[in-house]
């Protein structure tokens, strides 16, 4: 494994980072602290202390827990903004503090272990654009939607907070319900499409401009402190974002299910138990793979059916044109209009 493998109980999380926020805010509209701790094994005591750690099952509990208090898109948008003015994690002065969106994105993938480890960002560049694509590390169930919806509301917020502006920037979403586009409208003044990826999309130019908090000395500061914490909070991965992220290197060669589980050192029967513990298989998640990177070629002007085949291991066009309609319901001409 070229990263510590990060189990759904591993106790790996900062309560105080990625979860207080999200429950101060319910807690403020009224509902009891004891209905929110629900069935996560968590009490009272346990949010005064600023190292109480969580496990991902314990979050996605906790979520649950305050989204039945605060249905609706509104919580993700709120806890979002209470990241932007937190005042005691250090990844996020630090985010805040960079020179750049460009430092900050690289501070985020660094650290991100220190707030919310359970989705990754892919990056895909896409004439002049900046595609940053969201990815789930682990099976989130019902949550999936809550934790994309806080991570796109933080990146826009941070761009709008630290460059005032977000008209360059577009939304694009596997499905939004009429509210949660509403909150994108009046708040971001962006209108969602519907894509087959969440993704946020920006010019590369924005990369550069500088940030208006930008402070070096606070900002290596921060790193100092983010360095300290993980010592107690080791960068860790889920298998099934590291298997993903491997096939991504790979696509080529295609490689088959025993391919993968020598290259992890795995027996076969181990390989299948550690992706159903997910709640998926390796043919799974190869398909979203492919179906992933095809979706990024298509989108580069000029890119054949045939030479996307064989980028992707097909020697058969039609059999990609077969595998892209089974990934996503569209044929890839359906798709490029």
């Amino acid at each position: 494994m070229s990263k510590a493998l990060l189990a759904f109980d591993d106790k790996a999380m900062l309560l105080s980072t990625a979860a207080l926020d999200m429950i101060l805010l319910c807690q403020r509209r009224g509902f009891a602290l004891d209905s929110l701790l629900k069935g996560t094994k968590l009490f009272e005591q346990d949010l005064r202390k600023a190292t109480t750690k969580i496990s991902p099952a314990q979050y996605l509990q906790l979520v649950s827990n305050c989204q039945k208090a605060l249905p609706g898109p509104e919580l993700a948008y709120l806890t979002a903004q209470s990241w932007l003015h937190h005042s005691h994690s250090p990844l996020l002065l630090m985010l805040r503090h960079s020179a750049n969106l460009q430092q900050a994105l690289l501070s985020f993938y660094r650290y991100r272990s220190q707030l919310l480890p359970l989705v990754y960002i892919r990056l895909q560049r896409v004439q002049g654009q900046l595609r940053l694509v969201l990815r789930p590390s682990f099976d989130l169930g019902k949550q999936q939607a809550f934790i994309e919806q806080l991570m796109l509301h933080y990146l826009l917020g941070l761009v709008k907070q630290q460059l005032g502006d977000t008209s360059r920037l577009s939304i694009s979403a596997t499905g939004m319900d009429y509210e949660t586009s509403w909150l994108y409208q009046h708040q971001w003044q962006l209108t969602p499409e519907l894509c087959l990826q969440n993704c946020l999309s920006l010019p590369l130019a924005l990369l550069k401009h500088p940030f208006a908090d930008a402070n070096p000395v606070l900002w290596q500061q921060q790193q100092n402190w983010c360095l300290y914490l993980q010592q107690s909070i080791p960068e860790k991965a889920a298998f099934t974002e590291q298997l993903e992220q491997w096939l991504f290197t790979v696509l080529r060669q295609s490689p088959s299910q025993e391919d993968a589980a020598r290259h992890w050192g795995l027996s076969l029967s181990s390989l299948k138990r550690l992706l159903a513990l997910q709640h998926t298989s390796y043919q799974q998640l190869q398909d979203q793979v492919k179906a992933c990177a095809a979706q990024q070629a298509l989108l580069v002007q000029g890119m054949s059916n045939k030479t996307l085949a064989n980028r992707l291991g097909y020697s058969d066009e039609h059999n990609f044109r077969r595998a892209f309609k089974r990934w996503t319901g569209l044929l890839p001409s359906q798709f490029r209009s």
